[in-house]
């Protein structure tokens, strides 16, 4: 709990962390809101309550999404950005275990990312009820969950996995240009080779969109979260066994 008090000493000191944490929740929130009263003043009169309810959270979830970039690149730069100020350091020194120190950075840049997704999809969830209340929508049905789950998920992955890549390469510069390739670049490449499909099922976006009912459902709803999930385990744990050494 020391390790972690720390590290959240640290991240909430920084300017960095608000501007990313308030550029991605803003612009999401604004997209959010933009793009729910469009595609509900497009829905059939004959949806039922539930159809309402769950439009409401789909439309929500694909803004909240959108906050994945600015919380990723804040996980590249925590980490790289110590290491330039030689701040690391004297974080080894205090605590000379560095996959503790790692799993603290996770714990608290975890808990930013999910803390970022509830300031996102609570107005929103509760401003496309309001553009939604011909329907009257019901509060949350079952399947919604999933979606809830997913899209916090997937922030919360790609966040981490801005953190990994930070420890990894140990430049900002770098790392966020490989996160950007990975949650961005490389879905729209793999469409253009020949298998890419199936590549492209095992890179973070597409499960993630699965989850939020945004592209079919090619695998199971547990193998979705298990790849989705993979992308921040397998790199943290790569991250520990490099700073280990070094």
């Amino acid at each position: 709990m020391n390790a972690v008090a720390a590290e959240w000493i640290k991240l909430r000191t920084l300017r960095s962390t608000w501007w990313a944490l308030g550029v991605g929740v803003l612009l999401s929130l604004a997209l959010t809101v933009l793009g729910a009263g469009t595609v509900i003043s497009r829905w059939d009169p004959g949806r039922t309550a539930d159809q309402a309810a769950m439009g409401v959270v789909v439309a929500v979830y694909v803004g909240v999404i959108l906050a994945q970039l600015p919380l990723g690149m804040l996980g590249a730069m925590t980490v790289s950005g110590e290491r330039a100020s030689g701040m690391i350091d004297v974080t080894f020194v205090a605590m000379p275990s560095r996959g503790r120190v790692l799993a603290a950075k996770a714990v608290v840049l975890g808990g930013l990312a999910v803390a970022g997704s509830l300031l996102i999809a609570v107005p929103g969830y509760l401003y496309g009820r309001s553009v939604a209340a011909g329907f009257h929508p019901s509060w949350l049905p079952a399947g919604s969950w999933t979606i809830v789950a997913g899209g916090t998920l997937m922030i919360v992955v790609t966040t981490l996995l801005g953190l990994a890549l930070g420890a990894i390469l140990r430049n900002g510069a770098v790392a966020t240009a490989a996160l950007v390739a990975i949650v961005l670049v490389l879905p729209f490449v793999a469409r253009m080779l020949p298998g890419g499909e199936v590549v492209n099922r095992v890179l973070p976006a597409f499960p993630a969109l699965q989850l939020i009912e945004q592209v079919p459902d090619v695998m199971p709803t547990w193998a979705a979260f298990a790849v989705l999930a993979g992308w921040a385990v397998v790199p943290l744990a790569v991250a520990v066994v490099v700073n280990s050494r070094s």
